[in-house]
């Protein structure tokens, strides 16, 4: 049958048909690429000019979907110029078509996204007098293209041949039976869509739950990733999450650290000052941590030690926040190392001094 199909085209065919059909797709790729680039090239200068922005969203939205038209374009002229069982054309043509309705969609697809992202955020905001979370701007995006896709698929469909209102009325049984098997998939939606509204704790915002403790690097449909001291990653449904008691850090730029550095009870009251400026000096001096506060005082007569309390923060970074924190911490700990050798500062360490009575 294929063998036939295929004698069939290469007899009926003259050279002239199959360069008239090379040709009419060759040039129609050359024009489809220059008059995306084009279209592009406007929308650039409109944007520069940062007037008119709906203009240039709905042309950077053109650009592929035009292009893709005129390739297509192309291909149906110049299969126009061959000789092709009935069956082959009636396929190709349907191909063409469904294409052209993806270039449709493709257009929607991108000028409705562009449109949410760049407007949708202020116009809430303007008449709420309440700023709108990035995540559910995002959230509210991803809908609506699931739609547009959803009304596209539908179109292609119908234009296949098929019966939409059985395939919906299916789709309807179907859609029943899906909701009670993902009951535990709708809570944690449920649960996500109170988190971006409510706003217990934002991207970057430290919390401590029962799972553990880390920064907040993503608020999802379903799930919470939570970056923990160890780096590593913790994915928490988002329903635990609101039955859980969360504990907030708001600042998400910087981090605290607290530590305590112990010297020999031999040490003079000299050299605990000098100590103490040492510190300070060597945490004014790093890039990573924050000039205020910083907080370095002679805090206790210990045991067996002179303890000196250190406390100072050091800037955090959404994406490489934990490890800035740790080389930060690496750093601030081997100068104060090195400088207290310099001067001759011993640091403490547990000790015990044993008297023994002779008779």
């Amino acid at each position: 049958m294929v063998i036939q199909i295929i004698n069939d085209i290469i007899i009926h065919n003259s050279i002239i048909n199959y360069v008239l059909c090379f040709l009419s797709i060759f040039f129609s790729l050359i024009i489809g690429r220059y008059i995306e680039s084009l279209i592009e090239r406007i929308a650039d200068k409109l944007s520069k000019k940062k007037v008119l922005e709906l203009d240039e969203i709905v042309i950077r939205a053109l650009s592929l979907p035009i292009a893709i038209g005129i390739i297509l374009s192309g291909l149906y002229l110049g299969i126009s110029f061959l000789y092709l069982p009935p069956s082959i054309k009636l396929y190709i043509n349907k191909g063409i078509l469904v294409a052209f309705i993806l270039c449709v969609v493709i257009f929607f697809d991108k000028f409705i996204s562009e449109l949410v992202e760049r407007y949708l955020a202020d116009t809430i905001s303007k008449k709420t007098k309440i700023d709108v979370d990035e995540q559910v701007i995002i959230l509210i995006k991803k809908s609506i293209r699931l739609f547009i896709w959803f009304i596209g698929l539908m179109l292609i469909l119908s234009n296949l041949g098929y019966d939409i209102k059985t395939l919906l009325a299916g789709l309807g049984i179907g859609g029943l039976a899906f909701a009670l098997a993902s009951q535990n998939y709708v809570s944690n939606l449920i649960a996500g869509l109170i988190i971006l509204t409510d706003k217990p704790f934002k991207i970057g915002h430290w919390i401590n739950f029962s799972g553990g403790l880390g920064i907040v690097e993503d608020i999802g449909i379903r799930s919470t990733k939570i970056r923990s001291i160890d780096n590593s990653i913790i994915v928490v449904p988002n329903s635990k999450l609101i039955d859980d008691i969360i504990q907030t850090t708001p600042s998400k730029n910087k981090w605290k650290v607290t530590m305590t550095i112990g010297l020999t009870y031999n040490t003079t009251a000299d050299e605990i000052i000098k100590a103490k400026e040492i510190i300070k000096r060597i945490l004014l001096d790093h890039p990573n941590v924050e000039n205020e506060p910083i907080t370095v005082y002679f805090k206790e007569y210990g045991d067996w030690s002179l303890n000196i309390q250190v406390v100072y923060y050091i800037r955090n970074n959404k994406y490489t926040g934990y490890q800035t924190y740790i080389n930060t911490i690496d750093e601030v700990n081997l100068k104060i190392k090195r400088e207290f050798e310099k001067e001759g500062l011993e640091f403490a360490f547990p000790t015990y001094t044993v008297h023994l009575k002779s008779e």
